[in-house]
């Protein structure tokens, strides 16, 4: 696996929030416990731990920049820390986990899915 980058980009508040709105509307249960104030600024301040942050950015940077390149990174950013993670029963990390599947349905469409055939 690559190395885990330290620090990767995080969008700007407004940017965070169209995000987490859109998200809301595209995949609604992962978004249910969602607190949009709350949600935003802790993305925003860095207050939730990286691994959920990227896993959400993999998910939804896509509805605030065309620039699809970074969304594999905070997919693979966020795999491998919580890989690393020692507390395995923070209920973010399935949340996180849930984000990840969101964005690996998104980036592969049925004719890439061997399930689909």
């Amino acid at each position: 696996m690559s190395e885990i980058q330290n620090e990767l980009p995080i969008p700007s508040r407004e940017g965070i929030e169209k995000m987490a709105f859109i998200l809301a509307q595209i995949h609604l249960s992962l978004m249910i416990p969602v607190q949009f104030p709350d949600f935003i600024d802790k993305i925003y301040n860095k207050v939730y731990p990286k691994y959920f942050i990227y896993a959400v950015l993999s998910a939804g940077i896509k509805h605030i920049n065309n620039d699809r390149s970074m969304e594999a990174t905070y997919a693979k950013n966020a795999l491998g820390l919580i890989r690393n993670e020692k507390d395995s029963s923070n209920p973010l990390i399935l949340w996180a986990c849930m984000f990840l599947i969101s964005y690996t349905a998104d980036a592969h469409d049925g004719k890439t899915n061997s399930f689909s055939q």
